[in-house]
């Protein structure tokens, strides 16, 4: 998998978000960082296809891309388990027993709690489960992490590591989510309308 800026210029009101950028990102694990307002949550919206306000092209090789942010995705009245269930419809998702225990472990055995009483972390957790149950081809991840509890983040970073090796991932946090995912990803910098491998602040 792949995903291949050509040309991409990228404008929000008078700031330049992305200026004629030419970059190529394989496949593997990536950590995206930059300064508050450099434009991260801007090109995961640009790579998912959600902003197309742009010049230039986003080429994604791939049809399968989960894109994650912090906004919860939850239906009332509906318990967790019955919000999982329609989001496995909604995808065609057929789970072995495996993975039906792997997210009952994700989700501490709680899925039966209703989703207005359920946490923020616990809301947070039902977009991010789809990692766990689908071998997505690209997968965007912007802070969605940052509201669950360290356990279920080593779960998820088990698993997005497991993936990196034959799919796409880039991901968004401001904070120190789980060693192991940190070391095991590579960093890209988005800094003055250019995305870099090096650190170009100064």
């Amino acid at each position: 998998m792949s995903i291949e800026f050509k040309g991409c210029t990228k404008k929000f009101k008078e700031k330049t978000i992305l200026s004629n950028v030419n970059f190529t990102i394989q496949k593997g694990l990536y950590h995206l960082k930059g300064r508050n307002g450099a434009g991260k949550s801007t090109v995961l919206r640009m790579i998912a296809g959600l902003d197309k306000k742009y010049l230039g092209q986003i080429a994604v090789s791939g049809n399968s891309i989960l894109y994650l942010n912090v906004d919860p995705i939850g239906i009332r009245p509906f318990t967790i388990r019955e919000n999982l269930e329609i989001l496995w419809n909604t995808f065609n998702i057929k789970l072995s027993e495996e993975q039906l225990s792997k997210v009952d472990e994700f989700f501490d055995g709680n899925l039966d709690i209703s989703y207005s009483k359920a946490s923020t972390g616990m809301k947070a957790k039902i977009g991010l489960s789809l990692i766990l149950v689908k071998d997505w081809e690209v997968i965007l991840i912007d802070e969605a992490m940052s509201t669950i509890d360290s356990e279920s983040i080593k779960i998820l970073s088990e698993r997005l590591i497991t993936l990196s090796n034959k799919v796409t991932i880039i991901y968004v946090s401001h904070s120190m989510i789980n060693k192991e995912l940190i070391d095991n990803s590579r960093a890209i910098y988005i800094e003055k309308g250019e995305l870099s491998w090096e650190n170009i602040q100064s």
